[in-house]
């Protein structure tokens, strides 16, 4: 993440706030219990209240996107003006894959023209069980 992009956000760099943005550098997906996790693990000492707090604040600020996969946690991931993907998500482990396919977005515009109707965006998750969850059974 740009430095310089979140303090022209107005946004005050903080050690938790950069430790946090670090954490998106080697994650795409973390929800505030894994930053929490991850965070306390190296010896921080960040309360998952103060990760909340600075979660809220970046996705005001479009630093992150907050995601609902499912009942569980929101899963978090850095924004990427630009940048599109969709996603698949397990059922059993809730790990996220993304993607992109370029067939899959032609027939949406494809679907939105017959229709009448002009796509201003969209966000695309496929639920199913990964290939690691799917071994595990048999």
């Amino acid at each position: 993440m740009n430095l310089q992009l979140v303090k022209s956000l107005g946004i005050k760099i903080t050690k938790h706030k950069l430790a946090i943005l670090k954490l998106f550098d080697i994650h795409k997906h973390l929800d505030a219990n894994k930053i929490h996790y991850l965070l306390n693990e190296k010896g921080g000492n960040i309360s998952l209240a103060t990760i909340y707090r600075i979660l809220s604040s970046f996705e005001a600020k479009n630093i992150v996107i907050k995601n609902n996969f499912n009942d569980s946690q929101a899963i978090y991931e850095l924004f990427n003006p630009g940048e599109h993907h969709d996603h698949l998500i397990c059922i059993k482990c809730h790990k996220v894959i993304e993607f992109f396919d370029n067939n899959i977005e032609k027939i949406q515009k494809l679907i939105a023209k017959k229709n009448q109707f002009t796509i201003v965006s969209h966000c695309l998750n496929l639920y199913g069980i990964c290939n690691d969850c799917d071994k595990n059974n048999e």
